[in-house]
């Protein structure tokens, strides 16, 4: 396949993905920047000492974003099933100081349990060069993104969780021995 031919399919499959409002990057192999941000707390959190335990998923949102809703239950089902594995995940809210006071009732309104933080001033989001909200990152132990996507459709999670799942030991999750299997296992 020529060279010609190669730019001309990178540009139909970027214009598919803009016209969807969807675009993948699985292997970035770039470095996350460093941050600190405030939880909804005012506890400070850094994303370089969550990674001692394991990997991060990075999810920028904002309250006024129906698809960042949307995907919430998936990333609460991943973080339910990874996290005694080391598995983090930030939401981080790029509401303005209009908004700010939504976040906190959102999230527990939804029956969210990872951690959110608070990025008014949009600085961290910038430094991760969101354009458009979700825009959900997966950060290794090293700190580099291994999974990006921004824009929202249900296949995202189920590609995330492979990618998490590449990351993590083998047994991880343990699975569950239901009381019959274990019986069986017995005989």
């Amino acid at each position: 396949m020529t060279h010609r031919r190669l730019a001309g399919l990178a540009l139909l499959l970027a214009a598919f993905l803009v016209l969807t409002g969807t675009s993948v990057s699985v292997g970035a192999d770039k470095k996350a920047p460093e941050f600190t941000l405030p939880n909804l707390d005012g506890d400070d959190v850094t994303l370089s000492e969550l990674l001692e335990d394991g990997p991060v998923i990075v999810d920028f949102w904002a309250t006024w974003c129906k698809p960042c809703i949307k995907a919430f239950p998936d990333l609460q089902e991943i973080f339910d099933k990874y996290r005694n594995c080391g598995l983090k995940v930030l939401a981080i809210s790029i509401d303005g100081p209009k908004s700010m006071s939504r976040v906190g009732s959102l999230i527990k309104s939804k029956g969210n349990t990872f951690e959110v933080l608070l990025d008014p001033g949009q600085k961290v989001a910038r430094k991760f060069h969101v354009t458009s909200v979700p825009r959900t990152v997966l950060v290794n132990t090293d700190g580099t993104i291994v999974y990006a996507v921004t824009g929202y459709r249900p296949k995202n999670h189920e590609e995330l969780e492979a990618a998490v799942a590449t990351l993590l030991p083998g047994d991880c999750p343990e699975e569950e021995v239901s009381e019959e299997n274990e019986e069986k296992a017995v005989e």
